[in-house]
């Protein structure tokens, strides 16, 4: 099923990266929201393709609400349908026989027994991230009325490493500088991660990335233990993106070399005490944050730390071996022209938007349990 279950949200993608347009429904929605048809195009257009070392494929990512929404630009509470029109497709640019080593296509020719859409990876495509980013501006934007911040930062491309949300004090000026195409906590690392991205394009090929996520100013118990956590939550949607291969939270692969006595988040009272109190909504609980924000799968209002990992893009110019499907004759593969040369620079806006629908959907569940315990105490 092409459907994301999350605690309130339904979330059904539909369409091919080469055939007449994409797009998604969710049903959960709440009415009233008043939709932000600027905020809306900011963020897809963070994400659209821009030349250089992005493809050459020309989709402006206009979108047609279909439903859910009213002339006003206001949900209903009912399904909300978004259409993406393919305006730059090219189904003849593809062999649909021959499979792209490391690609979807050889497995997704067996599963649908040869009668999927193939071209471009069809509904296998980066392209099905529009509509993801479209909801995902939704979802930032009301958790910005919450006084809940997001933000997404390239930390690695190749060799090429960034500094890290850790290496700052998580002023809030860091997550309005990061709201950028080319997104970087520090832009020193700017012209390593270029020289990364050129010399992989001169030589045909392509290169991997990492791409870090902070959100602040969450509340405290957000999330359910063990299959709801916040972690394995926000992992499913994140390794829905095409090229996704690793995540993890907090410090992650380092605490696997660390003793519990360096990892552990020590308490701060004072942090503690304006918290349950209600004194300071955003004190600061713990001395340190090597757990990213999530303890026992809930939140702990300490910012959330995400990494997140994408493979090198499979599409090359480089001449690999693969087979036609039909003939089963050896065949050499290389893909010409339009591709990216890495997944992190376009991808990091899918992981910030899919984290924020994420989140979002929790949020909706925790006001909706508020409701209803205040109901109780009366």
């Amino acid at each position: 099923m092409n459907t994301w279950n999350g605690e309130v949200l339904r979330i059904s993608i539909f369409g091919e990266s080469h055939g007449n347009g994409l797009g998604c429904v969710v049903d959960g929605l709440p009415a009233g929201i008043r939709t932000d048809a600027d905020k809306i195009r900011h963020e897809l257009n963070l994400r659209r393709p821009r030349g250089g070392n992005t493809t050459s494929r020309k989709e402006d990512d206009d979108y047609e609400i279909v439903s859910g929404v009213s002339k006003d630009g206001v949900t209903c509470g009912t399904p909300l349908c978004v259409l993406f029109r393919n305006r730059d497709a090219r189904k003849g640019d593809y062999n649909t026989r021959i499979p792209r080593p490391s690609h979807a296509d050889f497995s997704a020719y067996v599963k649908y027994h040869g009668f999927c859409d193939l071209n471009g990876g069809g509904h296998f495509s980066a392209r099905l991230t529009a509509p993801l980013v479209f909801l995902g501006a939704i979802a930032r934007c009301e958790l910005e009325k919450m006084g809940i911040l997001s933000a997404v930062s390239i930390k690695s491309i190749g060799n090429a490493v960034g500094k890290s949300f850790y290496d700052t004090d998580f002023r809030d000026d860091i997550f309005i500088n990061t709201d950028c195409e080319f997104p970087l906590i520090d832009a020193s690392c700017r012209d390593d991660m270029l020289r990364e991205l050129e010399t992989a394009k001169e030589e045909k090929d392509s290169v991997g990335g990492t791409v870090e996520f902070c959100m602040k100013n969450l509340p405290v118990g957000l999330g359910e233990p063990f299959f709801s956590s916040v972690e394995s939550s926000l992992a499913q949607l994140m390794f829905s993106i095409p090229a996704v291969k690793g995540v993890e939270f907090g410090r992650g692969f380092e605490l696997a070399k660390m003793r519990g006595s360096c990892a552990n988040d020590e308490f701060d009272p004072v942090g503690v005490e304006e918290k349950i109190k209600g004194m300071n909504k955003n004190a600061q609980i713990t001395y340190t944050n090597n757990a990213g924000g999530i303890n026992g799968g809930l939140t702990n209002s300490m910012p959330l730390i995400m990494r997140v990992a994408f493979k090198p893009i499979p599409s090359i110019g480089q001449g690999l071996q693969s087979v036609d499907m039909q003939s089963f004759e050896p065949v050499i593969v290389k893909t010409e022209g339009r591709h990216d040369v890495c997944a992190a620079l376009r991808g990091a806006f899918a992981v910030r938007s899919s984290a924020c629908i994420c989140m979002y959907d929790f949020l909706l569940k925790h006001s909706q349990y508020e409701r209803n315990s205040h109901g109780y105490s009366e």
